[in-house]
């Protein structure tokens, strides 16, 4: 048997470690820890179920109020059904003072209490009426300078050069009026 010497690398101490040579690219360590950091978000892994278990708490608390509030109004209701008193009447009598309607005022309206300065045929057929747009079946109140009382007058038709109104009783027709010829300036 021959003994062979040790041909092999010397042996290295503690205190001489030298940093071995890393192959490929010097920062591979710390670009892998920054992509992982990189990727975890506040939802995923443990952070997804924190915010879904605050989600469906937050869900929990609304339909907990919500159902409260429905049963405090259930009682509140019952509480003012029970004070209520069941009362029944075995006769009913006549009032000692008689109620007499007041007679219906009687006003005349007169062909000066309505201006017609313009109508649209158009869809929806449109009209001025003392300076107010009205269109058909439109309500339009008129004061009458005599008495201080104000008609209420419902547009009935709108047509070529007339309007036809009602106060309910009565159909009034009322014209377009056409300007007169501007005076001359001399």
């Amino acid at each position: 048997m021959r003994l062979l010497p040790q041909r092999g690398p010397a042996p290295r101490l503690l205190n001489s470690v030298v940093a071995e040579p890393r192959t490929g690219k010097p920062d591979d360590a710390a670009s892998d820890v920054r992509s992982r950091l990189q990727g975890a978000s506040l939802f995923s892994g443990n952070g997804r179920a924190i915010f879904l278990g605050i989600l469906f708490g937050a869900a929990a608390l609304s339909a907990i109020g919500f159902l409260y509030s429905r049963h405090r109004t259930s009682i509140q209701y019952e509480e003012a059904r029970l004070k209520l008193l069941n009362v029944s009447t075995e006769s009913l009598s006549a009032s000692r003072h008689a109620q007499v309607t007041p007679a219906p005022i009687l006003v005349q309206l007169r062909a000066d209490l309505l201006h017609v300065t313009a109508i649209s045929l158009g869809h929806p057929r449109m009209a001025i009426i003392n300076g107010q747009q009205v269109a058909e079946g439109e309500l339009i109140t008129v004061h009458t300078p005599t008495a201080f009382v104000a008609l209420t007058l419902k547009v009935l038709t709108i047509g070529d050069g007339r309007i036809d109104l009602t106060d309910g009783t009565q159909v009034i027709t009322a014209r377009l009026e056409l300007p007169g010829p501007a005076p001359s300036r001399p």
